[in-house]
């Protein structure tokens, strides 16, 4: 390999390595994370359990109790406190679309039970409370459920001025406010945006 030849292969792979890293940067830099799970910290599982699969038709798909001492500290549960986690997931089925069912965790320590978080003078929002959006596709059923099962409605049924959408408002066992939507014809189930006039 002559002078000229060696400082060529040396500039095209300074110049090679130095893409591979722009490359690398670029990728680093437009990953997205995806919500995997969201986890419930309840002070009552059976009564959340039934809320979430008789209340809403989540899917049961596991309940245990937490004995691994490293799962407890990456939880945050001192190792001598009694920890129980259910994984739940939503219907697979939507308007007889498969979908992605959305997982949801349900955790309850005992020995003795975690304190009850209160919204301030009894607020109905507090910053950093937990909302969810479930889109189902019945609201007379899921309505009668959350009424036989006494839940606590923060809304009634009400439906969009364009007929379109219904939403029911109310609280999960632990206070965590739950909007149940009804929209054939979306496909998701949070709150459109508001459109630019």
């Amino acid at each position: 390999m002559n002078g000229i030849t060696s400082i060529l292969f040396a500039l095209l792979a300074t110049g090679l390595s130095s893409a591979l890293a722009q490359t690398a940067e670029t990728a680093t830099a437009s990953t997205v994370s995806v919500m995997s799970r969201m986890t419930i910290v309840v002070a009552d599982i059976e009564a959340s359990k039934r809320f979430y699969t008789y209340g809403l038709g989540y899917e049961l798909l596991g309940d245990n109790v937490i004995t691994n001492p490293v799962v407890k500290t990456q939880m945050g549960v001192a190792q001598d406190r009694a920890v129980r986690f259910a994984i739940l997931r939503s219907s697979h089925m939507i308007e007889g679309k498969k979908r992605e069912g959305a997982q949801l965790g349900l955790v309850q320590v005992g020995n003795p039970a975690l304190p009850v978080m209160k919204r301030p003078g009894n607020a109905d929002l507090a910053s950093g409370e937990t909302m969810m959006a479930v889109r189902t596709t019945n609201m007379a059923l899921v309505y009668a459920r959350m009424k036989e099962m006494k839940v606590r409605i923060l809304l009634e049924p009400m439906t969009s001025p364009d007929g379109k959408e219904t939403e029911l408002v109310v609280h999960d066992p632990d206070g965590v406010r739950i909007h149940i939507v009804q929209r054939p014809d979306r496909e998701v189930a949070d709150r459109p945006m508001e459109q630019p006039k």
